[in-house]
């Protein structure tokens, strides 16, 4: 037995299926390949294109330190420079104010502009001694004798350098005025020890440029594709560039503290990593400047051009699957509208026996070789099963009239057997007249039996028969055995089976007469409503055993479930062959039921519709 029933199908309904799920099946495993792969390929140009902004932002700070570098070291292998500052300082330390020292000054503020020139690679120059005073040339010109180099926040760390060079940004209030706009006032400063031909220190120079420029580099980059942000880091992990201002540029600096190996070992080259499940770090060391240069990017931002075109190839993807699921309907029906035009033909034709009797296949032409030699051979099948039909009905016929006439030729000699036992015991108590009244009773009995080969006869002639053997009985019981028939007149012309009332009522006093005592009472009565008719028999016996009726009622299932008629012989005879005789000639619209009174005695009844006596 199957586990679960599905549910059938039209051939149209199965190729649409079939056509919608290779087809779907196919292109899904292209797109999903198709959309794997792109979307691989947006994900390592979304981690190059943000590798290459880290790269950028560190290669922007080194051409600005590189630049301020430039000019320091002009200043510090100037030779005539160098002479003026000396003769700066000796002024300086003998407090002269003379023309000699004025002059000096002027041509040294004079070789320090030249130094900057119109394209301004810097904005300010300083040259400090390492005593007190200095000189400025650029946004701050001027000369003071005021200023400690040793009073500058930047000096301890200068003279603890290895290199005796210090890079560092800061704001600078002082110089800020000179710009209209708030990144005017962050300068990236350089600073190195002064020192003369034979390494002698002479004093510092500090060279300044704003970083303006470099901002508007740099935000370019935090307003890129993916919504990054920029965190720019000196030698000494001061955030110098944090344009968000949101307070993690330092929390991504101390996480590297454990990344410092790999910082080192890449170089220039990006290193990528994962700071928590939603931000994704970019981060690269200057091996020039040592500064480091920290790209965070939102796991969100860096996999929304994946997502959205993942979202882009679903939208056509559903696109797709509807006009596959058109396409395919248009297909299925063209190609199964030959075999529906076959299917609805066939499907036409009623299952019941009159109509593949009567009823013919329509021609069709499917325009297909193969279905049309189909079809031919399913009409060519259908005209042969009519032809063997029609021969089976005949055949039927005739093994139905032979079975009804053997059941009926049965019945002759059971009756002049039973009869004839009667008539002996009627002798054997000498009652003569009885005898021979049963005799002529009998004669018409048997005129009656033998008068006419039909099947069917009225209910008025069956129950004029019925009455004779009563009468027959009554002779020899006397007023032992009481009889009522009680039949409406509108039955009278009903057509029922041969002898069928007789052989009940032969069976209700042959029952009755050997289990009670008399006298023995038969009733014989008749129902009739618009759409069945009943003739019932009853008697005052002791009725039909748990037995009998089992053995009766197996009876009547075997015929029903095989349809097969058994062989009856004359002990045989009685309710069985009534059973079968309006079987066989009602078609199973008959009545036909054995049972008990409630106040006891046996109680038949037979019936049927009226049109299977039309």
């Amino acid at each position: 037995m199957p586990i679960f029933n599905r549910s059938k199908k039209s051939v149209q309904t199965t190729l649409q299926l079939v056509f919608f799920f290779l087809i779907v099946t196919s292109f899904l495993a292209y797109i999903s390949y198709f959309v794997y792969s792109e979307s691989k390929k947006i994900q390592i140009q979304a981690f190059e294109t943000l590798s290459r902004d880290a790269q950028n932002a560190s290669a922007f700070m080194d051409e600005e330190i590189k630049s301020v570098s430039t000019v320091m070291q002009n200043i510090a292998y100037s030779n005539l420079i160098m002479d003026r500052f000396i003769g700066f300082k000796n002024n300086f330390s003998h407090n002269s104010e003379n023309y000699t020292a004025t002059q000096n000054i002027k041509i040294l503020t004079d070789l320090l502009t030249s130094i900057i020139g119109p394209s301004k690679p810097v904005d300010q120059i300083y040259l400090y001694s390492l005593d007190e005073g200095y000189i400025g040339v650029g946004l701050d010109t001027g000369v003071s004798g005021n200023v400690s180099i040793k009073d500058k926040p930047w000096y301890d760390s200068l003279i603890n350098s290895n290199s005796n060079k210090l890079i560092f940004c800061s704001e600078e209030p002082g110089l800020k005025k000179y710009f209209t706009y708030q990144e005017g006032s962050y300068f990236l400063s350089v600073c190195s020890i002064y020192q003369s031909s034979y390494y002698n220190p002479l004093g510092v120079i500090e060279v300044k440029h704003s970083m303006s420029s470099l901002i508007s580099r740099l935000r370019k980059i935090d307003t890129g594709t993916y919504n990054e942000k920029v965190y720019l880091f000196d030698q000494r992990g001061n955030n110098i560039y944090d344009f968000s201002h949101d307070g993690m540029g330092t929390k991504y600096y101390d996480f590297l503290s454990d990344y410092e190996k790999q910082l080192e070992d890449n170089g220039d080259t990006p290193l990528q990593l994962s700071f928590d499940d939603n931000t994704h770090l970019f981060v690269t060391r200057s091996p020039y400047s040592g500064f480091t240069t920290i790209i965070a990017a939102d796991n969100h931002d860096l996999y929304k051009p994946i997502m959205d075109y993942i979202k882009a190839n679903l939208f056509i993807f559903m696109i797709f699957v509807i006009v596959i699921l058109f396409l395919s309907y248009v297909v299925s029906r063209i190609i199964t509208t030959p075999l529906m035009k076959m299917y609805s033909n066939i499907a036409n034709l009623h299952t019941d026996e009159e109509s593949l009797l009567t009823e013919s296949l329509d021609e069709v032409n499917t325009d297909i070789i193969e279905l049309d030699t189909l079809y031919s051979a399913v009409v060519k099948m259908h005209e042969k099963t009519k032809t063997s039909m029609k021969r089976e009905i005949a055949l039927n016929n005739q093994r139905l009239q032979s079975q009804i006439l053997a059941l009926q030729s049965q019945m002759n000699p059971h009756f002049l057997y039973n009869s004839l036992a009667t008539i002996s015991a009627m002798a054997d108590e000498g009652m003569n007249e009885e005898v021979t009244r049963m005799c002529q009773t009998i004669s018409r009995i048997l005129r009656y039996i033998s008068s006419d080969k039909d099947p069917l006869v009225s209910i008025e002639e069956d129950v004029t028969h019925a009455r004779d053997y009563l009468e027959c009985m009554k002779m020899r019981y006397g007023d032992n055995l009481i009889y009522e028939i009680d039949l409406p007149p509108e039955m009278s012309k009903i057509k029922i089976p041969k002898l069928c009332l007789q052989l009940i009522v032969e069976n209700s006093i042959k029952f009755a007469t050997k289990s009670v005592k008399p006298p023995w009472r038969i009733k014989m009565s008749g129902v009739m409503t618009g759409i069945y008719w009943e003739i019932s028999v009853k008697d005052n016996g002791t009725g039909f055993s748990t037995e009998d009726l089992k053995e009766i009622n197996e009876k009547i299932d075997s015929i029903n479930e095989t349809d097969l008629l058994p062989d009856l012989e004359i002990n045989g005879m009685g309710l069985m062959n009534i059973y079968i005789r309006f079987k066989t000639l009602y078609h199973g619209k008959h009545i036909f039921r054995i049972s008990n009174n409630a106040e006891g005695g046996a109680l038949v009844t037979i019936g049927g519709e009226f049109d299977a006596n039309a």
